[in-house]
């Protein structure tokens, strides 16, 4: 069974079953066998070299179809659900605007539960009912090294989110990835530190997953190479009693206290704590300290605090269109759940009038287009790294306000 939309009212399914918006009546695409694509990684034109969308894997004569493996219900819902808004906003935009080589975008989305199991079997259920051309895969490292294998053996291609550095290196040529990888952000974080605090001491409070530990061993092998001692303490997603690992940061005697948090709803609470317990270094927190998410459920406890982002509103042109259609069309801030994945259909949909609808020339023409995105100028590099926009900024109030741009290093 499956829950299915028209136009944008979304009529909610059982649990578990997939949810479906769909922008025109073209009907779902034939069942077809998981392949590479129908020409075998040459480009679909016409005879005049015109881009076209020929029939095959998750395409039909007037519609093509993409996944999304989605925070729908779990620890991080909130999340999931900023992420949807723009991603059904980005569809009905497209739409608008006549799709992608005349044909209308619809998305399938598989809740994966916040969990690395119902990611892969989000994943599963993508591949082998729903009939995609592409997925956009979700934001937590974890949850796509759990799903590579599949996503190898598939030949999908997968949009991501994932910030963890291993993640385009082991992608096989499939993964893309729309967020500046931690190798940048957390050396970022370690030069932002040296420069407002001098510190001769860090310490560092992250989740324990693949995208907390792989951004501190990134920020302790910068602030090694810097000179500055550091101390680290781990916790697990969704925890709510930081106390222990706190206040063991807290005897260390730091000078900066850097915060590398998965899930934004996870931050609200040792920050609240962190005050209770009179932690007052500065503080130099990853992109989750700046989300709507955190800021709706934990504003008041992080005044004052720094971060280095890969997402700020009104950072340039594109982005203020975007963000003020946003807010009036749900009454709600976006935040960088939902800024990559707008990102990334108007990036596929760049590489699709270049390639048509092959898979394997569609990954290729990943590499060889740029657009302007709501986080600033995208281009792949080989691996397939997209995003190198990073800014410091300062929360005052419900908002980040821009210290500096940061050029990648």
């Amino acid at each position: 069974m499956r829950a299915m939309t028209r136009g944008s009212t979304l009529k909610t399914g059982l649990a578990g079953v997939p949810l479906v918006l769909l922008a025109a009546c073209g009907g779902a695409p034939p069942a077809t066998t998981t392949t590479a694509g129908s020409s075998g990684g040459q480009a679909q034109s016409d005879a005049s070299g015109k881009a076209i969308c020929k029939t095959g894997p998750g395409v039909t004569d007037k519609m093509i179809r993409f996944g999304v493996n989605a925070e729908l219900t779990g620890k991080a819902a909130l999340s999931g659900a900023s992420a949807k808004r723009s991603l059904d906003m980005t569809v009905k935009d497209l739409n608008k605007d006549g799709g992608i080589l005349g044909k209308q975008v619809e998305v399938v989305y598989e809740d994966n539960q916040s969990t690395n199991p119902g990611a892969v079997n989000a994943l599963n259920k993508s591949l082998s009912q729903d009939n995609v051309f592409a997925i956009l895969g979700p934001i937590r490292s974890n949850q796509i090294q759990a799903m590579n294998q599949t996503i190898q053996q598939s030949k999908v291609p997968m949009m991501i989110g994932g910030t963890n550095p291993k993640l385009t290196a082991n992608g096989g040529g499939l993964l893309f990835r729309f967020r500046p990888p931690d190798s940048l952000t957390g050396r970022a974080i370690v030069a932002f530190a040296k420069e407002k605090a001098s510190p001769k001491k860090i310490a560092i409070l992250h989740d324990s997953d693949a995208f907390g530990s792989g951004g501190t061993a990134v920020v302790e092998a910068a602030a090694k190479e810097a000179g500055i001692e550091t101390k680290k303490a781990s916790y697990t997603t969704g925890d709510k009693d930081y106390t222990a690992q706190l206040t063991s940061l807290k005897s260390f005697g730091p000078d900066v206290f850097v915060t590398y948090a998965t899930n934004s709803e996870d931050l609200a609470v040792f920050s609240r704590q962190m005050q209770e317990l009179g932690i007052k270094p500065p503080v130099v927190g990853s992109p989750s300290v700046t989300s709507q998410v955190t800021f709706d459920l934990g504003k008041q406890y992080i005044q004052g605090w720094y971060a280095v982002v890969d997402f700020l509103l009104d950072s340039n042109d594109v982005n203020k269109k975007w963000a003020a259609e946003y807010e009036a069309t749900y009454n709600a801030k976006p935040d960088l759940f939902g800024a990559w994945q707008r990102d990334a259909m108007y990036f596929m949909k760049a590489a699709l009038e270049k390639s048509g609808c092959d898979r394997q020339a569609f990954a290729k023409a990943m590499h060889e287009v740029t657009i302007d995105g709501v986080q600033g100028p995208l281009k792949a590099n080989d691996k397939g790294d997209m995003n190198t926009n990073l800014y410091a900024v300062q929360v005052k109030g419900g908002q980040a306000t821009l210290v500096k741009k940061i050029e990648a290093q």
